[in-house]
Parts: structure tokens; sequence; C-alpha cells
């Protein structure tokens, strides 16, 4: 099963939620079945118990819903970006995170935190009128709110501008693993 953050996430969940949502549904609908077969209506107490199996099937089919028409990358380009990235001192490479505020859930194929900064891949919104700018507001805040402002969220529109924008900025002499693992972990936790 494939991790939040690890490359193809986002289709595995899809598959994986897709099939809890089918076999959620077979259960009500045998269930509502059972009911009608054993008491020959559906007015009796029994119904409650396909009803109360509908709250997670709503659950479970919105948060499929969110993340539908997202895919992930292609895995060449995801080895290419662990390739030219990994090596860097004090960066995570994530892929496939669907970071939800209470505005919006905006995709970011690729995520790089290097040397505390952030950098995106912005692969749209499910809000047409959610822009990168507001990603970008979002995120800082998050970094802010982590306790790391002097770390900055950079918005990269392709694949090549955000590992070149990664590449051009300088490696610091700290070490700076402690603020570049807490983001991650935050950032791990507000997404689907």
């Amino acid at each position: 099963m494939k991790e939040k953050g690890s490359l193809g996430y986002m289709n595995a969940y899809k598959k994986r939620q897709g099939r809890y949502i089918a076999g959620l549904a077979l259960v009500i609908l045998a269930a509502v079945a059972a009911v009608f077969l054993i008491f020959g209506t559906l007015r009796h107490v029994a119904i409650l118990i396909p009803v109360i199996l509908a709250l997670p099937f709503a659950k479970l089919s919105v948060l499929w819903l969110i993340v539908a028409k997202y895919h992930s990358l292609d895995e060449t380009e995801g080895k290419q970006v662990q390739e030219r990235l990994g090596k860097r001192k004090n960066c995570i490479v994530l892929f496939d995170m669907a970071l939800s505020s209470y505005e919006t859930v905006s995709y970011v194929p690729c995520l790089v935190i290097d040397q505390g900064n952030l950098y995106l891949l912005w692969g749209g919104s499910n809000d047409k009128h959610y822009k990168e700018e507001q990603l970008k507001e979002y995120v800082q805040g998050i970094i802010d709110r982590t306790g790391y402002s002097e770390f900055h969220a950079f918005i990269c529109s392709t694949l090549p501008e955000l590992m070149e924008t990664v590449e051009a900025a300088p490696e610091a002499e700290g070490d700076l693993a402690t603020p570049c693992q807490r983001l991650q972990q935050r950032l791990l936790d507000i997404c689907v």
C-alpha cells in the first residue's frame, strides 16, 4: 500500500477508496433488500441499519470525488525528480499531495522541502477561482504557524521549472533536518 507523499499514492488511493465505496454500496443494497424481504416493507425499524451505513458511504464518496480528477506523475518523472534533487542536503521530496483548506482542496503533484523552503508544483484546485497565489499564501501560513517564518513557499507551473528553482537555491551550512521534517509532518497531516 502506498503511503501519503509517495509517488503513485493518488492513483492507489482512488482505487482503494473506489473498492471500499463499491463494497459498502453492495452491503447497503443487500441490507435494504433483506429488510424488504423479511418484513415486506421498508417502513420497519430495521431500515435504520442501511441508513446508518449510508453515512460512511457518503463520507468515502465525498473524499473520492474530491481527488477523482487528479493523477499521479509518471514514474519516469518521479524518478527524474528523485535523481536530481534527492542528493541535496536537507531536501525532502513528496508526491501526490492534495492539500485541504477551508476554502478548497489544491493538488500538488510534487512538493519539495529544501533548506526549509517549500517548492510546490501547481496541479490545480477543485475551485476554479482558487489560484496559485492563494495556495502560496495558504502554505506560507502553514510555514509561519509551524514557527519557521524565515522560510518561504514557492509555486512552480512545470516540473522543469520546479527542479531549476530548487537547484538554484544555495544549500545551507547548518543542519535543517528538524525544520524540514516538521514541515513534512505538518503537510502530511493536512493532505487527503
